[in-house]
């Protein structure tokens, strides 16, 4: 193996990298910080070489090194921590020593005894040649927790349904060290953000105001003052496909994207409440409404031949039909309270026309219900004992229109002639059983993995029981 030393002509390089700029929310380093977390990890060089080269002899998968300032430990969300970052075990040119910062992440997984974390490094990298080698400032450690695979599976899931068409982090196990300790094994992914490559929206430059740009959106129930957000307004009791009638709740979408206008703020709630609005319409009313100048959502009778035509021109019909059968395939009791992301571009080379739904994020509450019970993603939610819905309104109300799931059920029959997503769901389960030595005094976890991988593929069976029937129409009260 050899060295991982840090070559100390860069050093002036990488000060001048690290102190140019930092990100939103990333704290910039102070200048005595970066020299002294060079000074510190060349001066433990002698000590951290042996205990990287013994690592890399008892580990099969790759591993990641973490060198902080002061050996501080990481347990804030908000204050990222100085930090040299070794990749390691793994083929000769996807090895990396760089210089970053580290935080922890997430919201309720951030306060468990594994936590989540956040990678910014200030100079594009690539990480084990994830995302076709593409380099990014950030990328994201995932814990395992007691169930190692739901985010690994539903990654593969939806690179499984999206074909290749819609952006889905790509990720990889790995063996995480903080400081010579060896933390577990983590899920290396990618970064739901906006960026060349992953969400390829149009972000304005600093002071660019006009409204026609690109956002990214996220329904986000931690929506907070670290980005702007706005709520849809609650609307009027409807009835789901499995005959269950309630109020659309009303949600807090946060602007992921840049924004430097209040304009943007509001040309956004505005555009997006009329495509709800616009949904909502054709599904429960049958008729069909389009934008006006202002994203009005106003009558188009005469324009549209149907209301399904209407929702057509305004939303990829494609990616919510994927998003759907995702959502049905793990059953997460997270599907509509958050994690759940939307993407329009208003720029003249826009990939994103229309509404997008994509970037599918946090499986760790799936996989639980009975995989053969009925309908999961595309109705209503137990409410929680204060009343708290966790319902996806835009999945309830598409599989309302008869033209949106005849899209879902075309797309599944392919799938499901194919048999990819019960390959998908066997190369989950084999990557688990490979990290058996890796996991150490942790191999308990290949149980629930295994778990997962059955429990999608009875999933698998029911919902062919379901799509793969010649009829398309689901029977239900077609009232509210």
């Amino acid at each position: 193996m050899r060295s991982h030393i840090f070559p100390r002509i860069c050093m002036a390089l990488l000060l001048a990298l690290l102190t140019a700029g930092c990100g939103p929310g990333l704290r910039c380093l102070a200048q005595e910080e970066i020299p002294e977390v060079l000074r510190q990890y060349e001066e433990r060089l002698g000590r951290i070489e042996p205990v990287m080269n013994a690592i890399a002899k008892k580990k099969s998968h790759p591993c990641i090194y973490v060198t902080t300032l002061d050996r501080q430990k990481v347990l804030s969300k908000e204050e990222y921590v100085p930090a040299v970052v070794n990749v390691f075990k793994c083929p000769e040119e996807m090895r990396l020593t760089a210089v970053g910062a580290i935080r922890v992440r997430g919201n309720s997984t951030a306060n468990d005894y594994e936590k989540p974390y956040r990678i910014k490094f200030d100079k594009k990298q690539n990480l084990l040649g994830l995302h076709g080698g593409k380099a990014y400032k950030s990328w994201v450690l995932l814990r395992s927790s007691w169930n190692l695979v739901p985010d690994y599976m539903g990654f593969e899931l939806a690179r499984t349904i999206f074909e290749g068409k819609y952006y889905s982090s790509d990720c990889a196990f790995v063996n995480l060290y903080m400081n010579g300790t060896f933390a577990g094994v983590y899920l290396l992914c990618e970064q739901n953000q906006a960026a060349k490559g992953r969400i390829s929206v149009y972000e304005p430059e600093e002071g660019e105001t006009g409204t026609r740009v690109g956002y990214l959106l996220e329904m986000d129930n931690y929506a907070s003052d670290e980005h702007p957000y706005f709520t849809l307004a609650e609307k009027e009791e409807v009835r789901d496909i499995a005959g269950l009638s309630r109020k659309i709740p009303a949600r807090n979408y946060s602007i992921k994207s840049d924004t430097w206008s209040k304009a943007q703020e509001e040309f956004i709630h505005r555009y997006l409440d009329g495509v709800f609005t616009i949904l909502y319409e054709a599904s429960v009313h049958d008729r069909p409404f389009m934008l006006d100048e202002e994203n009005q959502a106003v009558p188009a009778d005469g324009v549209y031949g149907t209301a399904l035509e209407a929702v057509d021109a305004v939303m990829d019909l494609e990616s919510l039909a994927n998003m759907v059968i995702l959502e049905e395939l793990v059953q997460n009791y997270d599907v509509g309270a958050g994690n759940f992301f939307l993407a329009v571009d208003f720029t003249e080379n826009s990939i994103y026309p229309e509404l997008t739904f994509l970037a599918p994020w946090d499986f760790n509450w799936g996989y639980t219900e009975d995989p053969k019970a009925g309908y999961y993603a595309s109705t209503f939610q137990k409410l929680w004992t204060d009343g708290w819905d966790r319902s996806n309104s835009w999945y309830i109300l598409a599989m309302r229109l008869e033209g949106f799931r005849k899209i879902v059920m075309d797309k599944w029959r392919r799938l499901s002639a194919g048999g990819v997503l019960e390959a998908a769901a066997d190369r989950v389960t084999e990557e688990a059983e490979s990290l058996e030595g890796d996991l150490e005094n942790a191999s308990w976890k290949l149980g629930p993995a295994r778990d997962i991988g059955a429990y999608v593929k009875a999933r698998i069976q029911w919902l062919n029981g379901q799509w793969n029937q010649q009829e398309t129409r689901i029977r239900f009260n077609q009232g509210k």
